[in-house]
């Protein structure tokens, strides 16, 4: 069986980081079931191969609204695909004639958070204006009326719709969307995840740690809109009283890439005077050294504003290791840390994440308790080739009831 891949902004460097981890692990696992499986995505590089998995690069996936792409309609009929992995958004409601052209079953997969514009106001407008470049594309689609996403998950040219969360599968179905038509198929997780490390003692003389400390470790992008300033400041609350708490922040960005959003961290850091309580680590580490510090820290804290893309492998990854994690109340995250596996706080509020700061400090041992149930219920949340076996049931599904109807026909 043939399975094609349409996604966009797919790129060798970006495949760590979500929406495009989800992507290409369902493409690899298909792959690795023996799947015939090829991905197409925009930009003007030549055909290659990541992973084994060819990559087609198309100069567009969409032209204008309701007109037709006759170049990737081409490409997608001369590659004659079974079925076709496609990823959507409610904009395609505007494109519904490109689906309509190809006659493959298609599988829209809904990789981003589905926000209201009071769920992007309530950052301040201040902040929007900061970061227009990497909201532009939720405030678009947050303005987009309901039915643009009923439209897209009922069309009859889209066989399934996978999310990656319970959340947006509630919200579609809320808004009319064909509940038996959505399926969840959730972000999968490594067995590398679990394996704790026992190296991070390396990382204590290269970076100059303190075991001492309470520890309290973010890794991300120095984004505001990933909570890093809210946290910058729930530990200015407590400094005086609580002189032994330490943010080591893992700022992950490329040479020449967010620059200016790190140097204000920075100077967030020197106005509330935290020079000794806040440390920045700044550049790409590898997995490795990601996980020491997961496994140094005391708690981690991840408390988003918004979610760039749904379902954050950072939590995921920090659960996996026993770790308590503090995050807010976006998107799918609460359905993670439901049931005392971690703290969830309201986004863009200081007060909240102090709070909470300053329990796990007080009652280290609940802490500990409630980051050794977030590990238990990692061991039975599905590995990537479960994730994989899914998308292959659905497939399997979707391909046997066409055959069906050919038959009777």
């Amino acid at each position: 069986m043939k399975v094609c891949v349409v996604c966009y902004g797919l790129r060798e460097q970006n495949i760590r980081l979500q929406p495009w981890r989800y992507i290409s692990e369902i493409a690899y696992g298909l792959f690795n079931k023996n799947l015939d499986v090829m991905i197409i995505t925009d930009g003007f590089s030549e055909r290659h191969y990541i992973n084994g998995i060819p990559i087609i690069h198309m100069r567009k996936l969409r032209e204008f609204p309701f007109q037709q792409n006759k170049e990737l309609v081409s490409l997608i009929k001369s590659e004659k695909p079974d079925i076709i992995l496609w990823s959507v958004s409610a904009l395609d409601y505007l494109y519904l004639n490109i689906f309509k052209q190809i006659h493959v079953p298609i599988i829209g997969i809904f990789t981003g958070p589905i926000y209201r514009l009071s769920d992007i106001s309530r950052i301040g407008s201040r902040e929007i204006v900061n970061n227009i470049r990497f909201l532009f594309v939720h405030i678009v689609y947050a303005s987009l009326p309901p039915f643009f996403i009923r439209n897209v998950v009922n069309s009859p040219q889209l066989n399934k719709i996978f999310v990656m969360s319970r959340k947006n599968k509630e919200i579609i179905t809320d808004i009319g969307g064909n509940q038996n038509k959505v399926v969840h198929i959730p972000v999968g997780i490594d067995e590398y995840d679990f394996e704790q490390s026992e190296e991070y003692s390396s990382i204590i003389s290269k970076y100059d740690l303190d075991e001492r400390s309470f520890n309290i470790l973010y890794f991300g992008s120095p984004l505001s809109i990933r909570g890093i300033d809210s946290l910058i400041k729930a530990v200015s609350k407590i400094k005086n009283e609580y002189s032994h708490v330490k943010l080591l922040i893992l700022s992950r960005r490329r040479e020449n890439e967010l620059s200016r959003e790190e140097l204000a961290t920075q100077d967030l850091i020197l106005k509330l005077g935290l020079e000794k309580n806040v440390q920045i680590i700044s550049g790409f580490l590898d997995r490795d050294e990601v996980k020491n510090f997961i496994v140094f820290s005391d708690l981690i804290a991840l408390p988003f504003k918004i979610v760039p893309s749904d379902v954050p492998t950072s939590i995921l990854e920090s659960m996996a290791l026993g770790k308590t994690v503090i995050s807010t109340e976006v998107d799918g995250i609460p359905e993670l840390l439901e049931d005392g596996r971690g703290f969830v706080v309201k986004p863009n509020n200081e007060e909240d994440l102090a709070e909470k700061i300053v329990f796990s400090i007080k009652t280290r041992g609940l802490t500990k308790s409630m980051g050794k149930k977030a590990a238990s219920y990692m061991q039975t949340y599905p590995r990537w080739h479960e994730v994989s076996e899914a998308v292959i049931s659905e497939i399997t599904e979707i391909s046997n009831k066409r055959y069906l109807n050919e038959v009777v026909l």
